[in-house]
């Protein structure tokens, strides 16, 4: 007997991964708001993720509320593991940063190497 189900499903599969490699690879990046001051807090960690994003500024004019353009050059989103377990969150315009490197977040929400 001839089962169709499964087969349907690999051959949708196959097509939906064609797409993705296919697609521009600036839609990919994830968009994301800058990390906000509140949320950065200084310590010492270890890097755990470097991830490239589009960062999306809020709007001055508006108050903060409103969205704004996409910034049209890359930024990479640092995730730093700090000693108690918490994650902080930098935005860097530069992949100066690796998986594993140790790495001081400063007051004024700067990465330096530890």
């Amino acid at each position: 007997m001839w089962r169709r189900g499964p087969t349907r499903m690999k051959v949708l599969a196959l097509v939906l991964a064609a797409a993705l490699v296919q697609a521009d690879p600036v839609t990919r990046e994830p968009v994301v708001t800058p990390v906000p001051a509140k949320a950065m807090k200084p310590g010492y960690g270890v890097v755990e993720s470097v991830t490239e994003v589009q960062v999306v500024e809020r709007s001055a004019a508006a108050g903060g509320s409103a969205q704004g353009e996409r910034s049209g050059k890359p930024m990479y989103r640092i995730g730093v593991r700090m000693p108690d377990g918490r994650m902080q969150y930098r935005d860097l315009d530069k992949p100066e940063f690796k998986v594993g490197d140790n790495v001081l977040l400063t007051n004024a929400g700067d990465i330096v190497p530890d």
